[in-house]
């Protein structure tokens, strides 16, 4: 088996592969990436906030409807002529008359307390808000930086592709696949030199029969990084 070849193809990939680590590794990627993440949270935090306010809106007006029917039943009390009511009469609407104050006091406190948590709540949205502005401009910036880059590097890319592909031809074709299988796992370098009697990207020590192995088939997966090794001449 003729190893150079997939070692001159390793060689070139290498460059793509640097490539690739830096378009995956890109501080403006990340950066767009946290954005985008916040912009989600705050979108998904102020449809919440929304109900909220929904919700607490709905508790004003029906404390408001039963304020004012504490109000009518009061109005209704102080237009009744107490002089022609007997005393028992008398101290049952006093009895009612400082009901309905009391109701009319925690219904006002009522009010009060949720006219408090609308503006919390609405205080927290305007918040929430102005943090998806930020962030989704932000996240336009670091976007447009970042495809900059990738355009930049694009033609270098397309150019080691190509040079890639034309070298494929003339590798083993089981080599090459078990080389772009390993690849796909973002394992690199792929093909290592053994070093001693140990894998040459793990160094990890083979087994024997595993070298004997490597001396009869030219090539050997190791099982520890699955890595392809081969043995040099030297």
């Amino acid at each position: 088996m003729d190893i150079q070849k997939i070692l001159d193809y390793q060689n070139l990939d290498s460059e793509l592969f640097k490539i690739e680590k830096q378009i995956r590794d890109d501080d403006d990627k990340k950066r767009a990436n946290v954005m985008h993440e916040n912009m989600k949270n705050a979108q998904a935090k102020s449809i919440k906030l929304e109900e909220k306010a929904g919700s607490l809106l709905n508790e004003i007006d029906k404390v408001k409807k039963q304020l004012k029917i504490q109000n009518d039943k009061m109005e209704e009390f102080m237009s009744k002529d107490l002089k022609s009511l007997s005393k028992d009469e008398l101290d049952k609407l006093e009895g009612l008359k400082n009901k309905l104050n009391q109701n009319l006091s925690i219904l006002e406190k009522n009010l009060t307390s949720l006219a408090e948590s609308v503006n919390s709540v609405l205080a927290d949205f305007n918040k929430t808000i102005k943090v998806f502005n930020s962030s989704k401009e932000e996240f336009a910036k670091c976007k447009k930086n970042y495809d900059d880059k990738v355009q930049n590097i694009e033609k270098d890319k397309v150019e080691i592709e190509k040079k890639l592909k034309s070298l494929e031809k003339n590798i083993d074709s089981k080599l090459l696949e078990a080389y772009k299988k390993r690849r796909g796992e973002n394992i690199f370098p792929i093909v290592v030199k053994l070093k001693g009697n140990s894998c040459g990207g793990c160094h990890i020590e083979l087994p024997y029969a595993n070298i004997t192995k490597l001396d009869s088939e030219g090539i050997l997966i190791c099982e520890h990084c699955r890595r392809i090794i081969y043995k040099g001449n030297d």
